[in-house]
């Protein structure tokens, strides 16, 4: 009641006897509201003989409790500059990473939800992108579509992969620099997750280099045109043929063959087929 002391209601040991002893104590106290008498501040006893509540004790003021200082704990005083210092010492939460996540690297959120969803995982990432230095959105394609896909598919987690963020760099620059073609490193990937071995060790192991020596292109691509007459005679009068032909060059070299010198070449042996020149 407005204006009243709060009052404390013991020995009640059933919900019903809460029902019932609320509903007196409303009854009781509205009767000396309308009587001008104030509520006092006390702690009253249930009976659940009589169903009333009877006085047992006058509620002691704060001051009556004689509260007073902790010998053992110091004071302690929060400042505003204290609660910043220890805002900033505080871990990144996960939904915070994901918006600097697409704020720093231009990730979308689909991205960077799942980059953040394992926090070994992004923190691989991000060495990642620092160790390559380039496009972020590079480095998390290969992570999200072969990386993550590959574990998955061999039911790994993070902790069983021996590759490091900066092999994964170094796959990119590799692919960057013409050295490997995206299929190469789509095939090696798997034996750097298991070995923890370098991506340029295991492409000299396998020979696995792009070829841009016009001299090693020039042979295979006369063979590819012994092999498939009708594609070259196709491409004398459709450019669009010549794909097919490149495609072949592709599948001899195990999609080692550079592909732009590879159209290089295809395009001049065909214009001197078209100048009559017996070159097949």
């Amino acid at each position: 009641i407005a204006g009243g002391g709060r009052v404390e209601i013991k020995n009640i040991g059933s919900v019903k006897d809460v029902e019932k002893a609320l509903a007196y104590e409303v009854l009781r106290q509205k009767e000396a509201f309308l009587k001008g008498v104030s509520v006092r501040s006390e702690t009253r006893h249930w009976d659940d003989v009589r169903k009333v509540t009877v006085p047992l004790r006058v509620k002691e003021e704060e001051q009556d409790y004689r509260y007073f200082p902790e010998a053992d704990i110091p004071p302690i005083i929060i400042t505003d500059d204290y609660i910043e210092k220890i805002a900033k010492c505080m871990p990144e939460l996960p939904d915070e990473r994901i918006k600097r996540f697409q704020r720093e690297y231009g990730l979308p959120q689909y991205d960077a939800s799942v980059l953040v969803s394992n926090k070994k995982l992004a923190d691989f990432f991000e060495e990642a992108v620092k160790l390559y230095g380039g496009n972020p959105k590079k480095v998390a394609n290969v992570i999200i579509n072969d990386f993550l896909r590959w574990l998955h598919e061999k039911n790994m987690r993070i902790s069983d992969v021996k590759t490091e963020p900066g092999d994964i760099a170094e796959l990119l620059k590799l692919m960057d620099k013409g050295i490997i073609s995206i299929k190469i490193a789509k095939e090696i990937l798997p034996e750097m997750i298991v070995t923890g071995k370098k991506p340029k060790e295991i492409v000299r192991e396998k020979g696995l280099l792009r070829i841009s020596d016009e001299q090693v292109l020039k042979p295979i691509i006369l063979r590819v045109f012994s092999k498939h007459k009708k594609a070259v005679h196709d491409a004398l009068k459709d450019e669009k043929a010549i794909n097919y032909l490149i495609g072949q060059v592709m599948k001899c070299t195990r999609g080692r063959a550079d592909p732009v010198i590879t159209r290089n070449i295809i395009v001049q042996l065909l214009e001197k087929i078209r100048k009559g020149e017996n070159i097949i």
